[in-house]
């Protein structure tokens, strides 16, 4: 079975088309089968880090149905070489079942599926990397950590037998800006939160999905476990991003697109996309801000 995308597949430019795309892949395998799925590609001409981790999510997710899926990368010589420098190459494999080797110029990487010592080993290590090249200097940068790790708790927390899914994703931007993104194919957020009664009545009629999930990171909501110490992550993420730690913060998550630098880009899509999707950048800038910050 093939699978055919659109030529402008950028998370955050064109994201209905990529969700477009999703869901045609969501529909060619709803019915579990083993079949071997084709996603052709060949036609892009603009793509985004964004795009590639949804995409390799997505195909983690089916390999763990016995789904065998062959992904035809684009002619244009731009977004093929970004699919290669990006690290997706290294977590597929060619017809022939062996690996796919490229030098990479730079030290992007994907760390996926999991929530062990070895993925949090190359996190770690991908975080020391961006301050050394941000800095010039080894060192760490703990909002970076505590955000990686609230993400990566929430994707565990909330996945169930069927969906233990997520990919961290460092792109160099430039020699100013690193992107970091974190997917997760599971619910998504609005999936999963349990609202309290008072406020149900009241969001039917004054609010949309896009208000109730900005509320859902001021902390207005209980977490469906209903635990004491839940729930916190999402506020935490929320106000690293206030401190200016981070830049361009942006959650795509079933049908809202959130914007946190820049409100008039939020906007409730018309696509769904079952799961999480996080973007953020990191600057020298945002590391100076986050040393010289008033010590409590």
């Amino acid at each position: 079975m093939r699978v055919f995308s659109e030529q402008k597949l950028s998370l955050l430019e064109n994201t209905e088309n990529v969700l477009t795309f999703i869901k045609k892949i969501d529909d060619a395998t709803i019915t579990n089968k083993k079949i071997t799925l084709t996603l052709d590609l060949t036609q892009v001409t603009n793509i985004d880090i964004g795009c590639i981790s949804v995409l390799l999510a997505k195909i983690n997710k089916l390999v763990s149905k016995d789904i065998k899926t062959i992904c035809n990368l684009p002619q244009n010589r731009n977004c093929k070489r970004m699919f290669f420098e990006s690290g997706f190459s290294d977590h597929m494999r060619d017809l022939q079942g062996r690996r796919i080797y490229y030098n990479k110029q730079k030290s992007n990487l994907m760390v996926n599926r999991g929530f062990d010592k070895t993925s949090n080993e190359n996190i770690g290590f991908a975080i020391k990397e961006s301050v050394k090249y941000l800095t010039g200097t080894e060192g760490t940068f703990r909002p970076l950590y505590s955000i990686a790790q609230e993400m990566c708790a929430n994707s565990v927390e909330h996945a169930n037998k069927h969906n233990k899914n997520w990919l961290f994703s460092v792109w160099y931007k430039d020699e100013n800006n690193i992107c970091f993104t974190m997917t997760d194919i599971g619910e998504g957020i609005l999936s999963t939160l349990k609202r309290k009664f008072s406020q149900v009545i009241k969001e039917l009629v004054m609010s949309n999905n896009k208000d109730i999930l900005y509320r859902a990171f001021e902390k207005k909501y209980t977490s469906a476990t209903k635990d004491i110490n839940r729930n916190k992550g999402l506020p935490k993420i929320k106000s690293i991003s206030d401190e200016n730690y981070i830049n361009n913060l942006i959650v795509i998550t079933n049908d809202v697109l959130l914007d946190f630098d820049n409100n008039t880009n939020s906007k409730v899509l018309n696509r769904k996309f079952n799961g999480t999707f996080y973007y953020w950048e990191l600057n020298k800038k945002c590391i100076e801000i986050w040393k010289n910050r008033k010590l409590a």
